[in-house]
């Protein structure tokens, strides 16, 4: 599946579409969908990312660039293909070793000739944007059409709850989700 929306080109922030292509695919992986429930890829977690890396500082752009660069190199090197090409198997055992040389790296053992601190920090770093991604308003970019919180049952942004809504084994799934765009709309029809 390409990072792209298929019928229109994204038109990425700071990511290049080779990045945005791998990083959307380390994504997946991390939080991938199935069962009928939306993952990295139905949230456009990729979008949020690309958004957010855009405004942060020079020392994490470069930490994106140079992961998807070595990324890809070491999975050139093991199977001949970049990481988005790989089979979702081979994915996770990249992956998996990654996060086995970050534990190791943790505790002062010798560590892989390919993992000298950047294939771990750049997977921490899409570790943690994902999960942003996936939960955050989606005025940032990410949880499409509010998927993510669909998933996990919440109301997203409210003006508050009631006596009944704070009632302990409540069902929150039962309350209109609203985003920050929705509450703004309220706004402006209040102040018509």
């Amino acid at each position: 599946m390409p990072a792209a929306n298929e019928a229109t080109k994204v038109r990425w922030v700071f990511l290049t579409e080779t990045e945005a292509e791998t990083v959307d695919a380390v994504c997946a992986r991390i939080f991938p969908s199935g069962d009928g429930k939306p993952g990295a890829r139905e949230t456009k977690v990729i979008n949020y990312i690309d958004r957010t890396v855009a405004d942060e500082d020079e020392a994490l752009r470069r930490c994106y660039r140079d992961g998807v660069t070595a990324l890809n190199a070491l999975t050139s090197e093991l199977y001949g293909q970049r990481f988005a090409e790989l089979s979702d198997e081979r994915k996770d055992q990249v992956l998996e070793r990654i996060e086995a040389n970050s534990a190791v790296e943790s505790t002062g053992a010798p560590q892989g000739p390919e993992d000298e601190g950047l294939l771990a920090t750049f997977f921490a770093l899409v570790w943690e944007h994902t999960i942003q991604g996936m939960f955050c308003d989606p005025q940032y970019g990410g949880n499409h059409e509010a998927l993510g919180w669909q998933l996990v049952g919440f109301p997203g942004a409210q003006w508050g709850y009631n006596a009944e809504q704070m009632r302990p084994g409540f069902d929150s799934k039962t309350i209109p989700i609203k985003t920050l765009e929705d509450l703004r709309r309220e706004l402006r029809r209040a102040d018509d």
